[in-house]
């Protein structure tokens, strides 16, 4: 099922957009487990009938909301790309990838989610569009040979979509901090470490 789309009608987009964001807010907050549409009916304050007349079922609007937040991992990315800190774009792009992963891991694992990602082309499109911006970093790099950059920038993508899994994998999808912090500080040693 593809995603609904936008009719230009203000009230529609009201909805949607009120909907996307109490989803998003339950989401973040109480997880995906929490995330029924007669909640997000609530939260919106609108009835579930209009929920319904917008999404079709809650897979729609979990691939709409999963849509938005690969837009906002793209905004992400080309803001940490600005960042005077970061020596190369790739470095950029991979600590704005897992910067992401590391503040909104409710969403970001949804993003990632297999079943939703296999079922709908329209979350695997949003997906290959950031990752592209993400190759075009990595390419960037000096360090890395001409015909290993696309498999440099797939390999740090799989990585990210590993952490999405391990995340999803404790209760609440809350990580042990101690892990989150082995896990960066790795990945930090890997983008870093010299030739």
């Amino acid at each position: 099922m593809e995603p609904t789309r936008e009719t230009g009608s203000t009230e529609i987009s009201s909805v949607r957009s009120r909907a996307l964001a109490a989803a998003s807010k339950i989401l973040a907050q109480r997880g995906v487990d929490e995330l029924s549409l007669r909640a997000i009916a609530e939260n919106a304050g609108v009835g579930i009938a209009s929920i319904y007349h917008y999404f079709a079922n809650k897979d729609d609007l979990l691939v709409n909301l999963a849509i938005l937040g690969f837009s906002d991992l793209h905004r992400h990315i080309n803001v940490f790309q600005g960042k005077p800190e970061f020596t190369s774009p790739m470095q950029a792009c991979a600590r704005a990838y897992f910067d992401f992963a590391e503040k909104q891991p409710a969403l970001f694992s949804l993003m990632f989610n297999e079943r939703l990602l296999a079922n709908h082309e329209a979350l695997r499109d949003a997906e290959n569009k950031v990752l592209l911006v993400y190759q075009a970093a990595v390419e960037k790099d000096p360090r890395i040979p001409p015909p290993q950059k696309a498999n440099v920038a797939l390999a740090l993508w799989a990585l990210g979509r590993g952490i999405a899994a391990i995340r999803s994998s404790y209760p609440d999808g809350i990580q042990p901090p101690e892990i989150s912090a082995k896990l960066f500080a790795g990945i930090s040693y890997l983008l870093n470490h010299p030739e």
